[in-house]
């Protein structure tokens, strides 16, 4: 039986898109926790495009379950983190261009000491993760950061074309899947997961969590969140 974490970050979207103070992404998590959600997560970016300080301050006072945060590891977030104090912060690589998503880390090339990080934050009860590409490597980079979680990129799945090219996605993320199990880490899915492509995941047993926002919301525009949430629990925890 695998978990939902509710990315909430939609609603930051919607009010920037409207230039309003609304619709309040802690007003969302807060709904979603009724309905049953298990960890409510958002994206701190550098440019705080969508998710702004006072929403990190408000969903702290807010969350329940786990209130998990993902953000680049820039000095300012680090410090930010420790005074927020989330269950769980998930390290991303972020770009100059505000326009582009968070990438996974690539602990081949990045000079980051990423286990000193870990450590510090460690020491204040904050649980680490990293998201990483679906590869062995990139498992025993986190591994060796001494990561709690490693959030694995489920893209080229999600996206791919062929039945093909989806099941060769899917034997990258079985086999990560497994190395991470391995080194006794915390399994997190996300990016372009939905309703339609989940199922294969769920089956592979290894995943702890799904992180999932977009698919839900849209949903939820149609019929209500709590049937879009109802749905989503219906299928990670048959």
């Amino acid at each position: 039986m695998s978990l939902l974490t509710f990315n909430v970050d939609m609603a930051a979207v919607l009010r920037s898109a409207s230039r309003q103070n609304e619709p309040d992404p802690s007003q969302l998590a807060m709904l979603g926790e009724l309905y049953g959600v298990d960890a409510v997560l958002v994206q701190f970016r550098r440019d705080r495009k969508y998710i702004r300080e006072r929403d990190l301050y408000l969903l702290k006072g807010i969350v329940k379950s786990k209130l998990i945060i993902e953000t680049p590891p820039s000095e300012e977030a680090i410090e930010k983190i420790i005074e927020i104090k989330p269950h769980t912060v998930i390290f991303s690589a972020d770009h100059a261009d505000s326009d582009s998503p968070l990438s996974p880390i690539d602990f081949n090339s990045a000079p980051v000491d990423y286990r000193t990080i870990t450590n510090k934050l460690n020491a204040v009860g904050i649980e680490v993760g990293y998201f990483v590409e679906p590869e062995p490597d990139e498992i025993k980079g986190a591994a060796k950061a001494n990561a709690s979680v490693v959030v694995l990129n489920c893209a080229g799945y999600s996206e791919a074309r062929t039945i093909e090219d989806a099941q060769s996605e899917l034997d990258k993320i079985d086999k990560a899947a497994q190395s991470a199990v391995r080194h006794s880490l915390s399994l997190y899915g996300v990016r372009g997961l939905h309703y339609k492509n989940i199922k294969p995941l769920v089956e592979l047993q290894l995943f702890q969590s799904f992180i999932i926002g977009d698919a839900i919301v849209s949903k939820a525009l149609l019929l209500g969140l709590k049937q879009a949430v109802d749905d989503m629990l219906g299928l990670l925890k048959k």
